[in-house]
């Protein structure tokens, strides 16, 4: 069977980071040996990770394949590379991001002008990137890697294949096995990231014709069953933001009203529910269903 030749890793989420999922990295063993994404780079998860697939005779490692540009999926694929000689694959959208680790927070300058206008201080959102960058410059970029538009891999008696799955970032991919799939962070358990609403949920279409869903985070692998959850979970969010602006909210009181304060341990994160109230509100704007003022958003439709 395919799956018991799937070898998951859990990758713990740095303490220097503050608090965070851990991340699911997964090693194939076959004629080639894959590891699929690496997690966050630090010190402790570099010896961690080294003596993990030390221990599981995976050092000789052919390809590290990464599922879209963020840190927490690509950020030891360097440090790994320079141990084992393993070649970085990684979808062409999102290829800046392992050149320049700077590329993967680049959804904070995406979001920034809508934080302010919508009631946000200059000072608190500078204070996130700050940290940021404090963490982005204790890492090392790839020396090399090679990006792809699609990929096919001979495993030797069966193929892994790329699989678009826009939404959580432009390039996030899934690389599909047998009846498996490896998708990143398209789909988490109960929620997850979305850059662009409508190519999110196109996505999660395509997720529900593998049987096994194997997630960059918490519960893995998802079913069907799991993913439609999902899907009603994203729903049923429009429809709260959208009764949540019937008066007109700021970009913050929308916040606030759908996720409550940031507790100030975790305060370094709390941009992404920024993000991820904006992309709700700019697919209802684009759907009709709300307008911009100024800083404001208002309903103009009761419901969806």
């Amino acid at each position: 069977m395919v799956n018991s030749m799937i070898i998951p890793i859990t990758v713990p989420f740095p303490k220097e980071w503050g608090r965070g999922d851990s991340t699911h990295s997964y090693l194939i063993k076959r004629e080639l040996t894959i590891l699929i994404d690496a997690g966050l780079d630090s010190v402790d998860n570099r010896t961690y990770l080294r003596r993990t697939l030390k221990d599981l005779d995976g050092l000789n490692i052919d390809y590290i394949l990464v599922t879209h540009g963020h840190l927490d999926h690509f950020g030891l694929a360097g440090y790994l590379q320079r141990e084992t000689g393993a070649e970085i694959l990684v979808h062409e959208l999102d290829g800046p991001a392992l050149k320049d680790y700077t590329k993967a927070i680049s959804w904070y300058d995406e979001v920034y002008d809508f934080a302010v206008e919508g009631g946000y201080e200059p000072q608190e959102l500078e204070k996130i990137r700050s940290k940021l960058l404090i963490a982005i410059e204790m890492m090392h970029c790839p020396d090399t890697f090679r990006t792809f538009r699609e990929l096919e891999l001979d495993l030797g008696g069966c193929t892994l294949k790329s699989l678009a799955l826009p939404g959580h970032t432009p390039g996030s991919v899934g690389y599909a096995f047998g009846e498996s799939i490896f998708s990143g962070d398209v789909a988490i358990e109960g929620s997850t990231v979305i850059g662009e609403f409508r190519q999110e949920m196109n996505s999660l279409q395509k997720l529900k014709s593998f049987k096994n869903v194997f997630t960059g985070h918490r519960k893995t692998p998802l079913t069907i069953t799991d993913i439609e959850s999902l899907e009603t979970h994203f729903v049923n969010r429009l429809e709260q933001v959208l009764r949540t602006v019937r008066g007109g909210m700021k970009l913050r009181e929308v916040v606030n009203s759908i996720y409550g304060e940031i507790p100030e341990e975790i305060f370094i994160r709390s941009i992404i529910p920024i993000r991820q109230t904006l992309s709700y509100l700019k697919y209802l704007e684009e759907e009709g269903y709300v307008v911009k003022k100024g800083p404001l958003w208002i309903a103009v439709k009761e419901s969806l």
